[in-house]
């Protein structure tokens, strides 16, 4: 730890000029710049110029990094020709024909952003776009629609096993043992899963939606904006007629499940495959013990890109082979491939904020600056490990508010918390539940914050969408927010405080969330 508190500044440099200039980009670099003049400054044999370049060329080139790239790209490029294609869109118009009052209206929309579990950008335009007719017919605010869309889209991205955020956060914790001195990557996917119920706030997001559903209660700006639609709209518009047509609805399923269902299988087959290639003779595959282990053995972004290769084949498939509309010709092969091309750049501005990141990790590792090793020196003294996971919970919150990407913060603070955490618990069990809760509050922590924020990218996406006011939709979902903030806050420290089961926990913050919406809530009627 011969660097001390100068191996604060990459990591400091990079939040503090993303939270002034609320970009991402340039602060990472700035970052990876900071940290390559201080390793040049100790050792005069290296220029700057070069530690930097190497940092970013080694990372570009990392067969692990590659590897999160390609399936990123291949997942993108799957999104893109079932967007071009319709088939969400008709799959979600389906559903909306079978709603008979305003809380089925609520829930279906809920219920379709979970359907569009893989990524967080396609869930918002999909749903927000396709259920406005929706929402007009039952005299739902456009700030409901928005709440409803912003509040499962990046929630249910980031709990899917399968979905563009993925492989990223797999990668992110790899570097964040790697950081602290841990290169067995067979435990990586393991870890992942074990963390998923320690994500309290993506998952009582997704409860809070359905209660605010189920109920239709509604409190806070919300509950006047409910009140006014409720009393000024009337009817909206029939949905498109395409979708009654029950041919032309049984060729979109399959257009829009086929690819999908697959992929999914093939990254479950796939974990299975390369879990049992590596414990060879010794995989098990006749009880929960045996499949525990063959998957904690399996090699996560392997599987990831070949499901992404099955799923593009699939969704493309489908696309040439599916008529336009009812009736009409098929899909051309040059339009396919351009949807496929116009997925894979959206990708792009992530895979760069990713790219840096990474390489600012890498700096900042065990075999460099180590600031990891210094914040537990520092930090041990003063700081309980039973806190740990509740103060990163809240750092990421307020990165992710004032940066506006849950992306970024992820990024910029996973290898350092779980590389934190890992020392914490060095003397005990160095990926355990400490390093597994507190990876999983960087996660939970980004999309609260990234939910409140005003200049949040999906914040904005939603009110596009949806067609809201965007200052509307930041006020009304607000509340809402900071509810479920709170009671995700208080069950993660409970969690790791007096180790009570997660499960439990998320239980309990469901009856909370649900006893304030019953009791603090109104119908609009009741307004």
């Amino acid at each position: 730890m011969q660097y001390e508190i100068a191996s604060l500044l990459p990591p400091a440099v990079a939040i503090v000029l993303a939270i002034v200039s609320r970009r991402v980009v340039l602060p990472l670099l700035a970052g990876v710049v900071c940290g390559g003049i201080i390793l040049a400054w100790d050792d005069p044999d290296r220029s700057l110029l070069s530690i930097v370049f190497r940092t970013l060329w080694g990372e570009a080139w990392d067969p692990g990094n590659l590897q999160v790239l390609q399936f990123s790209l291949l997942f993108g490029g799957m999104v893109g020709v079932l967007e071009a294609g319709t088939a969400m869109k008709l799959l979600i118009a389906w559903l909306s024909k079978r709603i008979r009052n305003r809380r089925h209206a609520q829930a279906a929309i809920g219920i379709s952003g979970l359907i569009v579990f893989f990524d967080d950008y396609a869930n918002t335009l999909l749903v927000g776009t396709t259920m406005r007719s929706t929402a007009d017919r039952y005299r739902l605010s456009r700030a409901k629609l928005a709440y409803l869309v912003d509040s499962t889209a990046a929630p249910v991205a980031g709990l899917a096993v399968v979905s563009t955020w993925a492989a990223t956060e797999l990668r992110l914790l790899t570097q964040g043992l790697q950081n602290a001195g841990i290169d067995d990557g067979t435990q990586v996917f393991a870890m992942f899963m074990q963390s998923v119920p320690y994500r309290f706030y993506p998952i009582l997001a997704l409860v809070m939606v359905f209660v605010i559903a189920c109920t239709g209660r509604d409190f806070g700006p919300m509950k006047q904006s409910e009140a006014e639609a409720d009393a000024d709209r009337g009817d909206g518009p029939d949905s498109d007629a395409a979708t009654s047509d029950p041919v032309a609805l049984r060729g979109h399923w399959i257009g829009a499940v086929l690819p999908v269902v697959i992929c999914v299988a093939t990254v479950a087959g796939s974990l299975i495959w390369t879990g049992a290639a590596r414990l060879g003779p010794q995989a098990a595959y006749g009880s929960a013990e045996g499949l525990r282990q063959i998957l904690g053995e399996a090699d996560a972004n392997l599987s990831l890109v070949i499901g992404g290769r099955v799923g593009l084949l699939v969704a493309v498939a489908c696309y040439l082979g599916i008529p336009s509309s009812a009736g009409g010709k098929p899909h051309s092969p040059r339009a396919c491939l351009l949807a496929a091309l116009s997925g894979a750049w959206q990708m792009m501005p992530a895979m760069l904020v990713l790219w840096l990141a990474w390489s600012l990790s890498s700096l900042t590792d065990e075999d460099a600056l180590d600031t990891g090793g210094y914040l537990a020196s520092l930090l041990s003294e003063r700081l309980s490990d039973q806190w740990l996971p509740t103060v990163v919970f809240l750092v990421a919150a307020a990165t992710a508010f004032a940066t506006g990407t849950s992306w970024g913060t992820m990024a910029i603070l996973t290898p350092v918390a779980v590389s934190l955490a890992v020392q914490f618990s060095a003397a005990a069990d160095p990926t355990g539940t400490l390093t597994i809760a507190t990876f999983g509050s960087v996660l939970a922590g980004a999309i609260f914050g990234d939910h409140c924020s005003p200049i949040s990218d999906t914040t904005v996406l939603s009110s596009r969408a949806t067609g809201c006011d965007h200052m509307v939709h930041v006020r009304t979902q607000m509340p809402y927010a900071l509810l479920v903030g709170l009671v995700s806050l208080v069950c993660g420290r409970l969690s790791i405080g007096f180790g009570l089961s997660p499960w439990i926990l998320i239980l309990a913050g469901a009856v909370v969330l649900y006893a304030v919406v019953r009791y603090v809530g109104r119908r609009p009627a009741e307004s």
